[in-house]
């Protein structure tokens, strides 16, 4: 079982085994099942090694009573070396690296420049697999045995464009969106926090170093049985499972949005959950 590929364009997520998928991801309900991806993101995973202080970013689930009714992406450099190493594809050294933010926009993209993306550095610890194409770690094989699918950290596939689905709940896969969310931090958390479809936590002020932004949690449906894909915005991952819970840091890098998110399952082991909320509180960015 793998996490699977939000990215609309060919950064499709590689199989060891003979199980295939088309460049849009596999499709869940018809039971296409992956295998562990051959290069699983390590690159975008720790996020926020630095204290948060006070901010409250560990906020309960979202309440189970209330389910919802129902860009290409280049491959920058990072810059200019720190002394921090880059990350690369496949199992991950515990330490710490760098990586650079990828524009993952392919999808009804703006005509305007595009902001210039910053580079950001994360502490990874042993047990990890990165692949750095999809800005993503995963728990390395035969860890995680219990979650319906890989969980995973995941950077940059929602920065500074997004497009919010009024209807989740897809019956094609990367569905147009129909609702434009402006640049800021706010502009995105108003939209999907006030979304009556998404079941989504309380937002709360969140700092990764220096830089501050929102944090908040949303819950997928626990029957996704009606659904092609249930994807809430673009660029975005869709539910990997029932009950995908995903945690996001909604960050102002410098006036660029750019969102970490992390996403598990009610039966994914309990260190593997806490691993990925640190990976996500060490990450820092840079220009």
């Amino acid at each position: 079982m793998a996490w699977r590929s939000a990215l609309r364009s060919a950064t499709t997520w590689s199989s060891t085994t003979s199980t295939s998928c088309s460049t849009l991801g596999c499709r869940r309900a018809r039971g296409c099942a992956v295998s562990r991806a051959a290069y699983l993101l390590a690159v975008a995973a720790s996020l926020l090694l630095g204290g948060c202080g006070a901010d409250r970013d560990t906020q309960p689930a979202p309440a189970r009573a209330t389910p919802p009714a129902l860009g290409s992406s280049s491959q920058p450099t990072s810059a200019a070396p720190t002394g921090v190493p880059e990350l690369e594809d496949g199992p991950v050294t515990p330490g710490r690296y760098r990586m650079a933010v990828l524009n993952t926009c392919d999808l009804d993209c703006p005509a305007d420049e595009k902001p210039a993306l910053p580079t950001l550095e994360v502490t990874v610890p042993a047990g990890w697999t990165a692949a750095t194409e999809l800005v993503s770690l995963f728990p390395a094989a035969g860890r995680d045995t219990s979650s319906p699918s890989d969980p995973a950290l995941v950077l940059g596939w929602t920065n500074w464009w997004v497009g919010l689905n009024s209807q989740p709940c897809s019956q094609v896969s990367h569905q147009e969106t129909d609702t434009p969310i402006g640049p800021s931090v706010d502009d995105f958390v108003d939209a999907v926090t006030a979304h009556p479809l998404i079941d989504s936590g309380e937002p709360s002020p969140v700092r990764l170093g220096k830089h501050r932004g929102t944090f908040f949690s949303l819950l997928g449906p626990e029957d996704l049985n009606d659904c092609e894909e249930w994807r809430p915005w673009e660029p975005s991952p869709y539910a990997q499972g029932p009950s995908n819970r995903w945690d996001l840091w909604v960050m102002d890098v410098d006036g660029v949005r750019v969102v970490v998110m992390t996403q598990y399952f009610p039966e994914t082991p309990t260190d593997i959950e806490a691993e990925l909320r640190a990976m996500a509180r060490s990450v820092r960015f840079t220009r």
